[in-house]
């Protein structure tokens, strides 16, 4: 199953407090793309977050890594964790009217 989730600093939270889990954050990051968890991996524009597309046995199974990240651990991001499915809107061009 792929999972979205979209990672952002909590409001109010200073540079000073994230600097340090950059590295930890991107280390922990690598490891879960290097075995296949993260597919995709993006930052947001203005680097306010990141989205990462996941593939995980359920919605729990991401849930749960996505708690590993240290900036997740630290109460720095907040995350949004959608599920996916296959967009079906295509079916509709080849309908008969």
């Amino acid at each position: 199953m792929q999972v979205l989730v979209i990672a952002r600093v909590k409001s109010g939270i200073p540079i000073e407090q994230i600097l340090p889990f950059v590295n930890p954050e991107a280390a922990q990051a690598w490891e879960f793309y290097a075995s296949e968890q993260i597919r995709q991996m993006y930052y947001i524009a203005d680097k306010s977050g990141a989205v990462m597309l996941w593939e995980g046995e359920s919605v729990e199974s991401v849930t749960q890594q996505v708690q590993k990240l240290p900036m997740v651990k630290e109460g720095i991001l907040a995350c949004e964790i959608l599920p996916l499915k296959p967009y079906t809107g295509y079916a509709s061009l080849f309908t008969q009217q």
